[in-house]
């Protein structure tokens, strides 16, 4: 490797009442690579040098973006399925705060293994749900083979506008007053889903949030759901509410339903717009007043 030579120049002051001369510092010699000639001289780039150049470029380029890509279950977004990719949304009614809310839209023919949330906290003052399922119409519906909902705790809930093959409401169910107008009906489906092949998953668990929406957001076929989990889902404000949906079966196992301690008025409630073949109904009633 050639060496460069560098040496300090000596200086030189005068006064009027005389002069004095700087001395001569050191010389010193420090290995320098090779380089290229350029125009009427010598450019040194070393290689070394040229990586480094490009990783501060690229650095300075994330740097200066400012911007993180939002992955499933970050908050404040909402994610195209099947992308786990998410984009950030603003709350219409609380266009000047941060979003806590979490939404996954599905388009419709979309295929999903499992959507499962576990240990969640929802809730927010001025939200009237707190989490919401929902298809674009009767006819474009999503079809969940299990819907289970478990150890978890609702102001209300309401289901409406759609089909459910078999209720099971086990005795491990309080609530402060509830009502089954389902409408018993020999021609609902026994849903099945069969392969899951290339379908994702959607899995939050721990987490607060304000609130949940799982929605069909294009016509024309339904969404493929084979098994749709909430357990420990808790929620101190806004109901649980599910329409335009086609169920196998739905399971309610050790909930809690109740805004208001009142048994004389439901609080856990199936519409008449929902068709079912079979509702096993052993929901007990006590006096449930969810803060």
């Amino acid at each position: 490797m050639k060496k460069r030579k560098f040496s300090t120049p000596s200086l030189k002051f005068g006064f009027s009442m005389g002069s004095f001369k700087l001395p001569k510092f050191w010389t010193f010699r420090i290995p320098i690579g090779g380089g290229i000639y350029m125009g009427g001289g010598k450019l040194i780039v070393g290689s070394l040098s040229a990586v480094a150049l490009g990783f501060l470029a690229s650095l300075f380029l994330l740097v200066s973006s400012g911007e993180q890509q939002i992955q499933f279950p970050m908050l404040g977004a909402s994610y195209e399925a099947p992308s786990m990719v998410g984009h950030a949304i603003v709350d219409a009614e609380f266009p000047a705060e941060r979003s806590q809310t979490l939404q996954i839209n599905i388009p419709q023919g979309e295929r999903i293994d499992l959507m499962q949330f576990k240990n969640i906290s929802l809730g927010k003052g001025g939200l009237s749900t707190a989490f919401q399922i929902t298809g674009t119409s009767t006819t474009d519906v999503l079809t969940i083979g299990t819907l289970t909902i478990m150890n978890s705790e609702f102001p209300s809930m309401d289901f409406a506008n759609g089909d459910v093959y078999t209720i099971n409401a086990t005795s491990s169910v309080v609530a402060a007053g509830h009502t089954f107008e389902t409408t018993m009906s020999s021609s609902t489906n026994d849903v099945v889903i069969g392969s899951n092949r290339g379908a994702v998953n959607y899995i939050a668990e721990d987490m607060t949030v304000d609130r949940i929406i799982i929605r069909q957001t294009t016509t024309g076929g339904d969404v493929i759901i084979d098994e749709l989990i909430l357990d420990g889902v808790k929620a101190w404000n806004g109901n649980f509410d599910a329409d335009y949906f086609e169920i196998g079966s739905l399971n309610l196992i050790n909930i809690r339903v109740g805004d208001d301690g009142d048994i004389d008025s439901a609080d856990l409630v199936i519409q008449s717009s929902v068709n079912a073949n079979t509702v096993n109904d052993g929901v007990q009633e006590q006096p449930v007043f969810i803060r």
